[in-house]
């Protein structure tokens, strides 16, 4: 049975909802010293903005969806409290801004049989408290993982039939079945490494504003005032000279009121902030106050198929749905030209080991996204009346673009002939159509903005498009045989050519999720400091570490 995986609603416009989440990547070498540079791709999309090389005592940063209930890496698991954590605690992998995998707190690792991975651990971390990363912390952190069945990263331990001490320095996972997603999720909160007798000692209250946390990352967590911020301070003792922070605090604030961040940022009360309000994007692009960028990232707003029944049973009322959809336009007026057309279910910022398979079988798709009335009605001609006078409902949470993408959903099922009805909920509430069968009820879509832990389709598609997935609202099992098979397949090749066989059926089926709008990443920071990543890796990648002073 899946537990949460990290899927959110992504705030752009009003405050945010928490939806579920899944996550990345592996290092060769030991440095995380990235590339700071900014020179777009041809894509035009940054990954690093120019490198900040000035120190800065303090650093004001907004997380956007608000105050966390927690930032306990094992039960927090959206944009606020992992944007925070991610500077704080680390994984045994690490996943970069460029969406690669490296090593992280394990410098190496192998896989001598296949119900066997072995961790190498790094000799030089300590914790906050200067005390040394025993390879007991290790073990005991990954099995919290497997032991807690409330932790978000439970569902991935499935296969995990022990974790122990294997040696000074050495840690071993003991599969009952071979499973190559397992090792890739090392670099997500999957593999987060605390300090034993810290966690212990806490109990429910770790990362709590009373008890905070003890990890190894290159900030340590100073100081939670409820309703105004989280203090963090530069760990002058972390491991990774390569990574070492030039900003000695930094104050995590959580405005969600679009006008009070753009006017915060304009007069430099607030630092920076990752996904800028819309709202405000044209007048923070054209002050001299800043500078805005963008970068690729593994986020799709999309529809799920909640209702097996109904008209949406129907295939070829799912496909001209999806034909009629206009997706390109969605993604330029809705989210103001952050949104491109999936092709696929899942985005191409996720394609990974499996990218060559993916990237021809998404050649196959000659549509760019543009609604494409009359071949939806073709579709439509020969589905029974009795199919197609059925209603369809879709439900979104009453936020300013959820409900545009809502209303332009279903001017296009009016263009086809469908009997389509859209419901706007409270935002607060919306999490319960998605959690909770009793709420939604006979619901045919949900709206959804979905991340994956790390850029592999296994682990989208096991969230997404598998019995037990917490994005599989349908209960959907026509992957399941495919899935589980190249979840087993060592050889990253055959692995890949499964993978395709199983999104191909998805395309071929358009369900439980429609391809969506893979979305851009944006940042915007003041004149004052330089660094941040442009791309989406703010959730599990310790980006602050990069800021610095411009003079």
């Amino acid at each position: 049975m899946h537990h949460p995986s990290p899927l959110r609603l992504w705030r752009r416009s009003a405050s945010a909802v928490a939806v579920g989440l899944l996550a990345v990547v592996a290092l060769a070498g030991c440095s995380s010293k990235a590339v700071q540079t900014t020179t777009p791709g041809t894509d035009g999309l940054t990954t690093f903005t120019p490198a900040g090389g000035a120190e800065v005592d303090k650093v004001t940063w907004n997380v956007f969806q608000g105050e966390p209930q927690t930032v306990d890496p094992y039960h927090a698991a959206d944009y606020t409290p992992n944007m925070i954590n991610s500077n704080m605690c680390e994984n045994l992998l690490q996943q970069t801004p460029d969406f690669q995998i490296k090593p992280g707190l394990a410098k190496s690792f192998s896989n001598p049989d296949p119900l066997t991975w072995v961790y190498e651990l790094r000799d030089d971390v300590t914790f906050w408290d200067g005390k040394p990363m025993t390879a007991d912390d290790v073990a005991y952190s990954l099995d919290r993982n497997l032991v807690d069945k409330t932790s978000f990263s439970n569902y991935l331990y499935g296969n995990v039939a022990s974790v122990k001490k294997s040696g000074e320095h050495q840690v071993t996972v003991k599969l009952s079945k071979p499973d190559y997603l397992f090792n890739e999720e090392m670099a997500s909160s999957a593999g987060v490494v605390v300090e034993k007798a810290f966690h212990e000692k806490a109990g429910k209250k770790f990362g709590s504003p009373d008890t905070g946390l003890m990890c190894t990352g290159p900030f340590r967590f100073t100081k939670w005032t409820q309703g105004q911020s989280i203090s963090a301070t530069r760990y002058d003792g972390y491991w990774n000279k390569d990574l070492k922070p030039k900003v000695k605090q930094i104050d995590f604030t959580f405005l969600t009121d679009d006008n009070a961040i753009t006017s915060g940022l304009l007069a430099g009360q607030i630092d920076g902030t990752y996904n800028v309000p819309t709202s405000g994007v044209a007048q923070l692009k054209a002050s001299s106050a800043g500078k805005y960028y963008v970068g690729a990232a593994p986020l799709e707003t999309t529809l799920v198929v909640a209702n097996p029944k109904g008209a949406l049973a129907n295939a070829n009322v799912r496909k001209a749905l999806q034909l009629a959809i206009d997706w390109k336009g969605i993604g330029q007026t809705v989210f103001g030209g952050l949104g491109t057309p999936s092709k696929l279910q899942t985005p191409p910022t996720v394609y990974g080991f499996a990218k060559d398979e993916l990237n021809k079988l998404a050649g196959t798709v000659t549509s760019d996204g543009t609604s494409q009335i009359e071949k939806a009605k073709a579709l439509l001609a020969d589905v029974p009346a009795e199919v197609k006078a059925k209603e369809i409902s879709l439900v979104v949470p009453a936020q300013a673009e959820t409900q545009q993408l809502g209303v332009s959903i279903k001017d296009s099922a009016d263009k086809i002939g469908l009997k389509f009805k859209l419901n706007v909920v409270p935002a607060t509430g919306y999490s319960n159509y998605l959690y909770d069968p009793a709420t939604r009820g006979s619901t045919d879509l949900l709206y959804t903005q979905f991340w994956p832990g790390i850029p592999n389709p296994l682990d989208w598609l096991a969230a997404t498009a598998v019995t037990g997935g917490m994005f599989n609202q349908s209960g959907y099992s026509g992957i399941d045989t495919l899935f589980a098979q190249a979840r087993a397949t060592k050889d990253p090749a055959q692995r890949a050519s499964v993978v395709s066989q199983a999104e191909k059926k998805l395309l071929d089926e358009m369900t439980p999720m429609f391809p969506g709008v893979e979305l851009r990443n944006d940042v915007w920071m003041n004149n004052r400091i330089s660094g941040a990543p442009a791309s989406f890796d703010y959730v599990y990648y310790p980006w602050a570490a990069h800021l610095g002073g411009t003079k």
